[in-house]
């Protein structure tokens, strides 16, 4: 038998489908490799709230992917949230001088690509209003 709700957002059947998600990894995997060197790996407070937040933008995508339309706006809301963090981390990361502009470019690339696309993504599933 089947579910009433086969497919998830525009027909995608596994959160990783997602363009949101995979931007979101896209992220993680740049924020992880900025991670792992210079003064910011030895930084353990900072480097772990970056992983984390970097980590979290995907991890509510996929948290939320499985629920109802409401649900999932409002996990795309809390992933928007940690991206929020990830630009903070990034900036104290600036200041500290264990990172330049330049190394970030890549990931501020994605996130200028991923806030629009979680933006749309919470205003389709607000449209459709499904409880």
């Amino acid at each position: 038998m089947r579910s009433a709700r086969p497919y998830g957002v525009a027909g995608a059947r596994h959160f990783s489908e997602l363009i949101t998600w995979q931007l979101a990894d896209q992220l993680r995997v740049q924020v992880f490799a900025l991670t792992t060197r210079g003064s910011l790996q030895r930084d353990l407070k900072l480097r772990s709230q970056l992983d984390d937040a970097a980590d979290s933008v995907c991890r509510n995508i996929a948290e939320g992917f499985g629920g109802t339309d409401r649900e999932f706006a409002r996990f795309l809301r809390t992933a928007r949230r940690s991206m929020n963090e990830v630009q903070d981390c990034f900036r104290s990361a600036t200041i500290k001088r264990y990172l330049v502009e330049e190394d970030i470019r890549t990931a501020r690339q994605i996130l200028r690509r991923l806030y629009p696309a979680i933006s749309s993504l919470i205003a389709h599933l607000d449209r459709k209003g499904r409880p």
